[in-house]
């Protein structure tokens, strides 16, 4: 919060960089009574807007909104998961750039491990086997300062296209990827021994 002395001399330099506008006297008088009528709490609005001081948030980072992805992994966020390891959380991006384009995060927010290449490379299997896809790039990024790894299938004559995907979208796609194949049922022959039929009495004439 801006003491009384800081207001006072911000809304005095705002005020003499008015009179170097081009625009008219009854304009440039009607911006400095603006300035001058503005309450500490509205300067201060003004202020960062225009981003000609930080904010309270941006000086304290301890203040700062959570990290979505972080919040994810404390369930705090929806996700669509397909995969989980010890280390890594698989989900699909709700923003893909591709049908099936999945995000696998870090559970340490500024690390990435090897574990997590793993799980993209099993994935990226999937991808291409049930969605059919020409190829899958993977690339290790940061979103927020949080570590992941992009799973982007690409797929023949399409180009990459980011779109935010409905729930029905995300939940199909989520059935579709996590459904196991089913089992061929072997139908198992029979140990039993036949049983024989009892001969007929001879007929006697």
């Amino acid at each position: 919060m801006l003491d009384e002395e800081q207001i006072k001399k911000i809304k005095e330099q705002i005020i003499s960089q008015i009179d170097t506008w081009h625009a008219s006297e009854e304009q440039k008088e009607q911006a400095k009574k603006q300035i001058q009528d503005m309450s500490s709490e509205k300067l201060e609005e003004f202020l960062i807007k225009n981003k000609l001081i930080k904010s309270q948030e941006e000086n304290n980072p301890q203040q700062k909104q959570e990290c979505p992805f972080c919040l994810i992994l404390q369930n705090k966020l929806n996700s669509y998961k397909i995969e989980e390891n010890k280390e890594n959380l698989a989900i699909l991006e709700i923003n893909p750039l591709s049908q099936g384009h999945t995000l696998v995060i870090s559970k340490q927010h500024d690390k990435l491990p090897s574990s997590a290449f793993s799980l993209a490379t099993k994935i990226a299997k999937k991808l291409k086997s049930k969605l059919r896809a020409e190829e899958v790039k993977i690339e290790n990024v940061s979103i927020l300062g949080h570590q992941m790894i992009n799973i982007i299938p690409i797929y023949k004559d399409k180009k990459l296209e980011r779109k935010k995907a409905t729930e029905q979208e995300l939940k199909e796609m989520q059935e579709k990827l996590i459904k196991k194949p089913k089992e061929k049922i072997i139908k198992e022959k029979s140990t039993k021994p036949k049983k024989t039929l009892e001969k007929a009495p001879v007929r006697i004439p």
